[in-house]
């Protein structure tokens, strides 16, 4: 295989699912159009895109013309109400963007330019005319000579450009800067300006060029690279006065790999084919394909290439090659094809600093819970130095998706690859909460990095209860607390030997059918669920909320006896004034411990079956019954006087102070802070500093 290392080639991509990128940035550059013509003192704006390899950057940026008229008039007029003078006005600007001329500019090749070696913005300037001579195909002047013509006068430059890429006077010339993070290695090279601290912040030098260049007319720019890039954006716009606008470039959706897939096709094979006719067949569809690349590489466009790139490879040198779930996984499993597939990021992955490395576990929490957090969240690495998580995301060769809520609110969302979680774990080796936490991250469904409506408070408690299982069974006071409530659960195995992860299993309570299988239950399937979905010693959380299933579930093996127990927990966020009341209590019970003993504990008469209620909050009718402890209702016992425990059935109800205690004080703080005018935890930031609470607290756990 080690050709596939030297091919690059193997398909002709086509970009997809830009539609939003497309619209920030048109509106972008027309927002700079417009201010340009209102006041030549006006602040430049300039499209960004600070993100890491494999995001999409290169292909947005080129391919953005070809999007743009692809779009027609949605770039820039969409459905908000404007007059039919402003639509106009759009329209005379789309036209002329629709003829721009693009120039790439690869800042990789930006270095000491003769006859100023040391000025970085003669080097830039060289550098947009080197990239113009190219473009036509012909050898770039000498640098004497282009210097005497243009120097470091904005005018000259852009007549230069405009006469060597024979471009009319007042037609767009849209400058697309790539490799930005470039400059993080440029400090020896030129002359930077330096502050009265005696710092030089060399992408402030850089926007400052830039600056100066919009003030030609019809002259546009738009900048991508990996780099801090709020960082960037928040210092610029305070000295260097530009206002850097981020270019989302989420990681695609399943839909858009399958558009991928469909409209992309390879020389390599006869007849030019599209990559879904090549590696699907009648038994293995196109979407299916897309489901298990969207699983591994979390839809960033890079591994997505690169992925496919090997599947087509191993396509042309196999005769008899035939793509199935079972062999996609069996080669992209394979080293040299995970190697290939993240090498540009192999020398970060495999040196997580010390600092990095404490990181870690907060940003693997942020992505196992689908926590969002705001664009400018600091992160404290000590007591004199934060970073911007945006940029921590970027920093730690992760990605972030970026989610607009239904109130128009912009929050990210940390996404980490399968692909790279391998490579992490190799730098996490003796820290146990990281590599729970990356296992349980490994082992998600496909569904999980796009539909999942995981939550904070259920996710925290299922990874406390399978560290208390595996680091503290004897010590735990929570399993302390339920051995002194019931008996059963006393004569349990509660010390885990396996080092698995929990993970969510795709539980739902009505029969679906789909083209890819699914684990899909209907409320008379506890049998199924118990025997075949339950394995002892993990701990699943349904895949979606319902209101038809404990949050969490796990299976216990009994000591000394083939007796086991089937362990449902109901975790009730209460994060305002209501607790829960008696009528929810005896819900919980009715569609749980009913259905699990009709279906399953008649048929197994060794098998137990508990509900615990975890309520953040009690109503106070409830607490007062059970004069604020916990309490315990066995076989025969009557809930609020409506509902009777089945036999080898037991409802545990725990009180608010126990649950404090197993949680934590601050943590559960934290949270009713956030979600008290909402049980929904996506719909308000929890903040960082409650994450951080949260790692700390799961790490005195082992």
């Amino acid at each position: 295989m080690s050709s596939v290392f030297q091919r690059q080639d193997m398909y002709d991509t086509v970009v997809v699912d830009r539609e939003q990128d497309v619209v920030i940035t048109t509106g972008q550059l027309y927002v700079l159009q417009v201010r340009r013509e209102v006041d030549r003192s006006f602040k430049p704006v300039i499209p960004f895109a600070p993100h890491l390899f494999g995001s999409g950057k290169t292909r947005f940026v080129k391919s953005y013309l070809v999007l743009l008229k692809s779009m027609g008039e949605r770039a820039l007029i969409g459905p908000e109400n404007i007059s039919d003078c402003e639509k106009d006005r759009r329209r005379s600007f789309l036209d002329k963007l629709h003829e721009a001329v693009l120039l790439y500019v690869d800042l990789t090749e930006l270095k000491p330019t003769d006859p100023k070696e040391k000025s970085l913005e003669w080097a830039v300037y060289y550098l947009i005319v080197q990239a113009a001579y190219v473009s036509i195909g012909e050898e770039p002047k000498d640098e004497e000579d282009v210097y005497k013509e243009c120097r470091t006068r904005s005018y000259r430059l852009v007549k230069k450009i405009r006469t060597i890429l024979n471009m009319l006077t007042d037609q767009f010339l849209l400058v697309a800067f790539d490799e930005v993070g470039v400059l993080d290695e440029s400090y020896g090279d030129f002359d930077f300006e330096t502050t009265q601290d005696e710092k030089v912040f060399p992408y402030n030098d850089f926007v400052g060029i830039i600056h100066g260049l919009c003030k030609e007319d019809n002259v546009f720019f738009i900048v991508v690279g990996k780099s801090e890039g709020l960082s960037i954006h928040n210092y610029a716009a305070s000295v260097s006065r530009v206002e850097l606008t981020f270019i989302p470039l989420s990681p695609l959706e399943k839909h858009s790999i399958i558009e991928h897939l469909e409209k992309s096709s390879s020389s390599m094979f006869t007849g030019s084919p599209k990559v879904s006719q090549i590696l699907c067949h009648q038994h293995f569809s196109t979407s299916e394909l897309a489901e298990l690349l969207l699983e591994l590489t979390g839809g960033v466009p890079g591994l997505l290439v690169k992925a496919i790139n090997y599947l087509l490879h191993c396509k042309l040198s196999q005769d008899h090659f035939l793509l199935s779930k079972e062999s996609f996984w069996m080669i992209m499993n394979d080293s040299i094809a995970t190697n290939y597939c993240v090498d540009p990021l192999l020398p970060r992955l495999s040196s997580l600093s010390e600092t990095r490395q404490r990181l870690l576990k907060m940003l693997t929490l942020l992505a196992l819970y689908h926590i969002r957090f705001e664009l400018d969240e600091l992160v404290h690495l000590s007591s004199t130095f934060d970073v911007f998580l945006f940029d921590l995301v970027t920093d730690m060769c992760f990605y972030r998706r970026l989610i607009v809520d239904e109130n128009h609110q912009e929050r990210y969302e940390v996404l980490i690859p399968k692909l790279l979680i391998g490579y992490i774990e190799q730098s996490v080796k003796n820290d146990r909460l990281e590599w729970l936490l990356l296992q349980t991250l490994k082992s998600q469904p496909v569904e999980f990095f796009y539909e999942s409506k995981c939550r904070v408070l259920e996710g925290l408690v299922a990874t406390m209860f399978y560290l208390h299982f595996c680091y503290h069974p004897t010590d735990s006071l929570m399993f302390s607390t339920l051995g002194q409530l019931s008996s059963v659960w006393n004569e349990m195995n509660l010390k885990f030997s396996s080092e698995s992860a929990y993970y969510m299993k795709s539980i739902h309570y009505t029969r679906s059918t789909s083209e890819v299988e699914r684990t899909t239950f209907g409320i008379n399937d506890w049998k199924e669920i118990v025997e075949e979905m339950l394995e002892f010693e993990k701990i699943n959380i349904p895949f979606e909320p319902t209101s038809r299933s404990p949050d969490i579930l796990f299976k216990l093996h009994g000591r000394t006896s083939e007796q086991n127990l089937i362990v449902g927990i109901a975790c009730k966020g209460r994060w305002s004034s209501n607790g829960i009341r008696w009528n929810e209590i005896v819900d919980e019970a009715c569609k749980f411990l009913q259905p699990v003993h009709d279906q399953v504990v008649t048929v197994h008469p060794t098998l137990h079956c508990m509900l615990v209620i975890m309520s953040t909050k009690l109503s106070t009718s409830v607490a007062t019954d059970l004069n604020h402890s916990s309490h315990c209702y066995s076989c025969g016992d009557r809930v609020a006087g409506v509902f009777t425990i089945p036999r080898n059935c037991e409802l545990i109800i725990l009180s608010e102070s126990d649950v404090e205690n197993f949680i934590g004080k601050d943590i559960l703080s934290s949270l009713r802070s956030a979600f008290k005018s909402t049980d929904n935890p996506h719909s308000r930031s929890i903040g960082i500093s409650t994450v951080q609470e949260m790692v700390l607290s799961l790490s005195k756990n082992i």
